[in-house]
């Protein structure tokens, strides 16, 4: 009995084990074929942000026929009143019928830089004078006094024009050392007469009866040597000394004091700078004019005599080659006078010859080198913005003869290879650079010649 429930549970416990086994091996099953039929999972592709588009500004076609420099002048008038929309595009339109305008170009580029990092953080304060203009405040600590753009934003003011004289502003840089007058030197004074002391009266001894006797009778004087340490003032009298030492107060207070310069008057300047300029020494007059219209910012004389001085000095510095000191001379005539477009027109064409000058150095450098392609096309471009430029000239038609002499050995070498599609190319080349080249046209003429005869030599020709 025992034999058989053993038996019977046993068995029990084998189906049990068995049915486990079976499940188990039904369950990994389904999960493989699950796997199998889904596939291999791909991860999701990443979305890749939409860069911001730039913002395309649409520039309204111009409603004048204004000349770029009278643009240039608008927009200085229109920069001096805050109104930065309409000079943009007064530059702007200047810049597009003449990209080389460097003036346009410095003004746009003060009106979009951050003043901070243009002008630097480092700042003093400085009390506005009477006459005073931001432009003359660009010019006396910037050396520019078309930074007058700059300088108003980094003060962020609205109207530059509006400039109240004791107005407190921010200059970038440190506050330059003010120029002490030296004080009058003190008169010398003859130093005072040492008088004779008087002899002090003492009861004689019997023993030196006799001595001051013979001393009467035949005086002898005893030298001593002066002590060092005792200046001579001190070997006086004490009369003496009461004279040397009570001087007025009124007197060592007037030697003590500055003298300060006494300002020219009008009438004053003018004739002292017409002298200077008589006299040929231009740059002293501009000085003085320049000193003595900030004393007297009201003068349309002094004004309008220094605006000639400047004129006339940008003309001899011209003449001289100085361009750069020529371009800031003309940059101070147009803020003195912004409705001179002449001044503004002479600015124009010293920034073009600057432009013209930096041009022709590179091609210089890329005519050694050996870049002769380069160098003609950049000849060109100096005659582009100095069309008077003979060493750009003498220099731009010996590369080309280089060029058309390299262009037709290389032509001559095709056309014995009978490469003539080539070599027709290299000789257009050269017809382009030189219509007038002596060998060109006569060998093109033979290879068209010559292409037309093998084109009916070969078949289907």
């Amino acid at each position: 009995m025992f034999t058989l429930r053993h038996n019977v549970v046993k068995q029990g416990h084998k189906n049990i084990a068995d049915f486990t086994r079976l499940l188990v091996t039904t369950l990994l099953a389904t999960s493989i074929s699950a796997c199998v039929a889904l596939g291999p999972q791909q991860e999701p592709e990443p979305v890749e942000a939409e860069e911001p588009q730039e913002e395309v500004v649409t520039i309204p076609p111009p409603p004048d026929s204004l000349t770029p420099s009278q643009r240039v002048r608008k927009a200085l008038q229109q920069l001096e009143q805050g109104d930065y929309e309409n000079a943009r595009l007064q530059l702007t339109w200047a810049l597009q019928e003449k990209p080389t305008l460097q003036i346009a170009t410095n003004l746009l580029q003060q009106m979009d830089v951050d003043p901070i990092d243009y002008l630097g953080m480092k700042s003093f304060f400085y009390d506005v004078e009477p006459g005073d203009s931001l432009s003359i405040i660009a010019k006396k600590f910037l050396n520019d006094p078309l930074k007058f753009v700059v300088l108003a934003r980094y003060n962020k003011l609205e109207n530059p024009s509006k400039l109240a004289p004791g107005q407190r502003i921010r200059v970038p840089g440190v506050m330059p050392e003010r120029k002490r007058i030296k004080p009058k030197p003190k008169p010398k004074q003859p130093e005072p007469v040492a008088l004779p002391q008087a002899p002090v009266e003492a009861t004689p001894s019997p023993a030196t009866t006799a001595e001051q006797t013979a001393l009467t009778a035949e005086p002898v004087v005893e030298e001593s040597e002066p002590e060092p340490t005792r200046p001579p003032a001190m070997e006086t009298t004490p009369m003496a000394a009461t004279e040397v030492t009570e001087e007025p107060p009124q007197q060592q207070a007037e030697q003590t004091v500055e003298e300060a310069p006494v300002a020219m008057t009008v009438e004053e300047a003018l004739s002292s700078a017409r002298g200077l300029h008589g006299e040929g020494n231009l740059s002293a007059a501009i000085y003085l004019l320049e000193n003595e219209s900030s004393q007297h910012p009201d003068s349309k004389e002094l004004q309008k005599l220094l605006a000639g001085y400047y004129d006339e000095h940008a003309d001899q510095l011209i003449n001289r080659g100085e361009l750069n000191d020529a371009r800031i001379t003309l940059e101070k005539l147009i803020i003195l006078d912004s409705s001179d477009d002449q001044a503004i027109n002479k600015l124009i064409l010293v920034e073009d010859r600057i432009e013209a000058g930096k041009l022709l150095l590179a091609a210089q450098d890329q005519q050694s080198a050996g870049n002769l392609e380069q160098a003609y096309r950049t000849y060109g471009q100096v005659l582009t913005y100095d069309p008077d430029n003979q060493i750009a000239k003498d220099s731009q038609l010996i590369v080309r003869d280089q060029l058309t002499d390299s262009y037709h050995r290389r032509a001559m070498q095709l056309f014995r290879k009978q490469e003539l599609d080539d070599a027709i190319g290299f000789w257009d080349k050269i017809l382009e650079l030189n219509p007038n080249h002596s060998l060109a046209p006569g060998y093109k003429a033979r290879a068209l010649e010559m292409k037309q005869q093998l084109q009916k030599i070969e078949p289907g020709g």
